[in-house]
Parts: structure tokens; sequence; C-alpha cells
């Protein structure tokens, strides 16, 4: 009998015989908790209804309650717990990539800062992959664009408390060239920072030949760096936003 959501949940997965695990893989949730759906110990999150009918096309309304198919039709609107999810309106500009109770949002990815990659940055692993969604208003009054912007975690409390850490920050790609003040993503001497940066003396190109780093917490003293050493510097793009998730 498949008369709760743990078991149309496992009917489901077993029609497509894969494991739990790679089940969970597949929608950037661990097998633990895939189990514990099954087993009816928790309820699915409104994020796992998301999920599940993003890659697999599945009726929340079907997984929670029982009611109707268990397939919703292509490009119908489906209903989370607390929220109406509906594909974007492809002829309005500017769309987003999803809309949310009517409101456009967007997904933005998560990536880590590289020492080595040519962008400077490089896709992250695992669960912490998984995107953010965030209004498509909020990427407008940043005049950004969301194709060319990622999600990069802060490490450390060197820009506190304006960036504390662990928080994510929003990293505009387009902006390498450290043409005014501000906080940028960067590689220098084999390892990643998040630092405020001071361009000086601007040559013809409008390339700065000294940059002093300064960090948000006094503990932490400025550098600065010219010549061959801004050379080897490697900006992945300026930081136009952060998101605390606590």
């Amino acid at each position: 009998m498949t008369d709760s959501p743990g078991k149309r949940l496992a009917s489901f997965r077993k029609s497509l015989a894969i494991s739990q695990r790679d089940f969970g893989v597949s929608l950037g949730f661990s097998s633990g908790l895939v189990g514990q759906l099954e087993a009816d110990l928790s309820p699915p999150s409104r994020k796992f209804l998301e999920r599940i009918s993003e890659r697999y096309g599945i009726s929340s309304d079907w997984l929670l309650n029982g009611h109707g198919d268990m397939l919703r039709p292509p490009g119908q609107a489906f209903t989370g717990r607390t929220a109406l999810v509906e594909p974007p309106d492809y002829g309005k500009p500017g769309h987003g990539s999803v809309r949310i109770d009517g409101y456009d949002c967007v997904r933005l990815r998560r990536m880590d800062l590289s020492v080595s990659a040519g962008r400077g940055v490089v896709a992250v692993d695992g669960p912490e992959a998984a995107p953010l969604i965030v209004p498509t208003a909020w990427m407008q009054r940043l005049q950004i664009n969301a194709d060319v912007t990622v999600l990069v975690q802060v490490q450390g409390d060197s820009m506190a408390p304006a960036i504390p850490d662990g928080a994510l920050v929003l990293v505009h790609l387009m902006e390498k060239i450290v043409q005014r003040p501000g906080v940028y993503a960067f590689s220098l001497d084999g390892e990643a920072f998040i630092k405020r940066l001071i361009p000086l003396d601007f040559d013809p190109k409008g390339r700065p030949r000294s940059i002093t780093i300064l960090s948000d917490n006094p503990l932490y003293p400025p550098k600065a760096v010219a010549g061959e050493q801004i050379n080897s510097m490697r900006v992945a793009g300026r930081v136009r936003g952060v998101l605390t998730l606590w």
C-alpha cells in the first residue's frame, strides 16, 4: 500500500531501480534524508518538493496527500507547502529562472575561489553545490546579470563584522579589473582572498600600478602590492552583496 508520503516516495524510487544514495544524489540530498522520508520519520520539505518536481516532474499534491496523478503536466505550476512555484514567463524581458508566488526569481550558482582556474572560480562539489534562488528585482537593483554572478562562501573573520565568517558573497565575474575601491574576490601568492582593494596610480590603459589590500577587521594589517606582484594577482570579480544564512 502506498498510503503515506514515505511509501509513495519509496515506490517511485524503486520504480527507477536506483538506490537511496543515487536517488538522493540526483536531488542534492543525502541518502540518510531519503531514508528518513521513506520511513515517514519526517515530512518532505518545500525544498525537497521543489527538487523532485523539477527533476522528475512529481506532483507535490500526489506525494504529500495521494491526490491526483503522480506526474504533473509539463509546464504546469506545482504547489509546495508554502509557495506556488511555476515556470518563468519566457516572453517577458529579463524574466527569471522560476516564479514563486508571482515573483520572478533567478538561480545563483555556488562556487569556490581558485588559485589556478582561468576565471578564478571553480564549481563546488557535493550538496553545497545546490544553487540559491533570489528575486530578480534584487539583481536588477544591483545592475548585474545572474549568468555572470556566483555565490562564494567566506572563510575567516578578516572582513568581519561586515562580512562574517561563513557568509555567502555575491561575486560579479565581469569586474575583473580593479578600477575602483571595493571588496573583491582574488588569488595571490597561491592563496584565495576576499578583501577590500584600493587601486592607486593608474597606467594609460586604466590598470592600477599599485593596490592596497585592506581587511575590515583591524587585527589584520594592510598590505601593498605593485609591479610584478600585481601581474600575478588573479581577480575573480567584485563582491556586490552579502548573504548571511543565520
